[in-house]
């Protein structure tokens, strides 16, 4: 799943919940339940990134970024929250630095790597970017609500 509804998703269950001893896991549950939900990603397994990866990154990103500014001004209270699920859904993807330092890719960062990728739910389709967008629209209605 692209970063954006991994960021979203945690930036609301922080509006929501504010409590981080419950944002963090919380946060980080979402970020596999997300990946489980048949979703685009312009590279597949075995993940090797071309042209359109690095291209996808930085517009990825700043998309993130921008929804939680926007999250944080609708919302400055509740800034922390919105902080810490952003960042707690998007860590769980950290793994991905290993298709570029494979000597990573060992012991528990080699088991939470296959497993990482056994449940991702990947397809070319543009249904797959729907599925996405439909996260990201959920959460900007669980933003204005909060």
């Amino acid at each position: 799943m692209l970063v954006l509804p991994h960021v979203a998703t945690g930036a609301a269950l922080g509006a929501l919940i504010g409590d981080p001893l419950i944002v963090v896991p919380a946060a980080i549950a979402s970020h596999f339940i997300l990946d489980s939900i048949p979703h685009w990603q312009e590279t597949m397994a075995p993940y090797d990134p071309t042209w359109k990866t690095y291209l996808r990154i930085p517009i990825d990103i700043g998309l993130a970024v921008a929804f939680v500014i926007y999250a944080a001004q609708l919302h400055p209270a509740l800034l922390p929250g919105i902080l810490l699920g952003a960042i707690f859904a998007s860590i769980p993807d950290l793994d991905v630095i290993t298709i570029k330092l494979p000597a990573l890719q060992r012991g528990i960062v080699k088991r939470y790597w296959d497993w990482h990728c056994k449940i991702q739910r990947e397809v070319s389709s543009l249904w797959g970017v729907a599925t996405q967008l439909i996260v990201v629209a959920t959460c900007i209605t669980v933003i204005h609500a909060s």
